[in-house]
């Protein structure tokens, strides 16, 4: 469940639509095939109507300067190099990040298919974007999904060092239900994302006690210094964390974050490793038995007795969900940076930003 910052100063709502369309052509002027474009594309927005924005458009920027830099590859020919023993492992060319897991997602839908649980790697890509996606469309299929990666960079800091260890090492998984969204935990190891944090350095705003430290490894409010995160929960975040870093980076051959070095975009690319894991709900019982379940359950939660200073109780992935219905209708409201960041894009590459919805 993604933790939402309100952002002071939000711009006046955009489109999704016009958006989604300005990343698809800022995508394809740099030389993405245009079905791919707009893939991309949609899974930025679809994080941006849920509230992500660490996640959602403010990445096109980095992804378009990675293919200018030559780091990351606009054409990649994604292939498989083992999926004879229920396990799909692919080969990511360079590729956008968004690219790859859509190949590993699918391949993980179709074992978990055949055999009831689906499990695929892609090495040698790059960000993927929010992991709520991926996990969300094996639960749209009738599956519960799971999705991880890791990046080079390490920024989590190890629980006793002033040094880290691991990236933000994010995780999501996704459920289908009865409900017209599935419940979708989409979290990472840290504190907080370091998307947020440069959100919120970008708009000046503090940032909560014990997300982040300096480059001296101590806590820090200050966003502008923030260097580092913190592990969720001490211990508990730190080890949760390196453990999803290993099977996204040991298991595809890729290497964990401490050993994949820096990640200065846009000179090097983010250098991504991803692993996937689908689970065919009607090899256990029927679909419908486990929507209703599902159902129960949330309904349970939320009649549960709000604490003081909340209203109701949330199943995961529900405020994000409420938001996306909203936008939908209202258009996405941007924090400054990211529009900042857009209109520069918008004039390097010779395009023009919606500004209004």
């Amino acid at each position: 469940m993604t933790e939402q910052l309100h952002y002071r100063n939000d711009g006046p709502p955009i489109d999704a639509r016009h958006v989604e369309d300005f990343a698809t052509s800022a995508l394809a002027q740099v030389g993405v095939p245009i079905d791919d474009a707009k893939f991309v594309g949609k899974t930025l927005i679809h994080a941006d109507l849920r509230g992500v924005h660490s996640h959602g458009v403010r990445l096109l920027t980095n992804y378009i300067h990675e293919i200018q830099a030559g780091t990351a590859n606009p054409t990649p020919k994604v292939r498989t190099t083992n999926d004879s023993q229920g396990a799909a492992v692919f080969e990511g060319d360079r590729s956008l990040g968004q690219i790859g897991a859509r190949a590993g997602i699918q391949a993980a839908m179709n074992l978990a298919t055949e055999r009831g649980i689906g499990v695929a790697s892609v090495a040698n890509t790059g960000h993927f974007g929010a992991a709520a996606y991926w996990a969300l469309l094996a639960a749209n299929a009738g599956f519960i999904g799971f999705a991880t990666s890791n990046m080079a960079g390490p920024i989590n800091l190890a629980y006793g060092s002033k040094e880290p260890a691991t990236g933000n090492t994010p995780l999501a998984w996704a459920f289908p239900s009865g409900n017209p969204y599935p419940v979708v935990l989409d979290m990472a190891c840290g504190a907080y994302a370091i998307g947020k944090i440069r959100l919120a350095a970008a708009a000046d705003q503090p940032l909560p006690d014990n997300v982040a430290a300096d480059a001296d490894g101590q806590p820090t409010n200050n966003a502008a210094d923030a260097a580092y995160v913190l592990p969720a929960g001490g211990p508990k975040g730190y080890g949760i964390g390196l453990i999803h870093d290993l099977i996204a980076g040991c298991l595809t051959g890729d290497g964990a974050t401490i050993m994949k070095g820096a990640y200065d975009p846009p000179t090097s690319g983010p250098k991504g490793s991803l692993f996937f894991m689908t689970i065919d709900v009607n090899a256990f019982l029927p679909i419908a038995d486990f929507r209703q379940a599902m159902d129960l359950q949330t309904h349970t939660v939320n009649q549960l007795p709000p604490a003081d200073g909340f209203t109701q109780v949330h199943m995961p992935g529900q405020p994000e969900w409420e938001l996306f219905e909203t936008r939908k209708h209202t258009g996405i409201s941007y924090p400054p940076g990211v529009l900042d960041n857009l209109d520069s894009l918008a004039d390097d590459l010779g395009l023009e930003f919606p500004t209004t919805k």
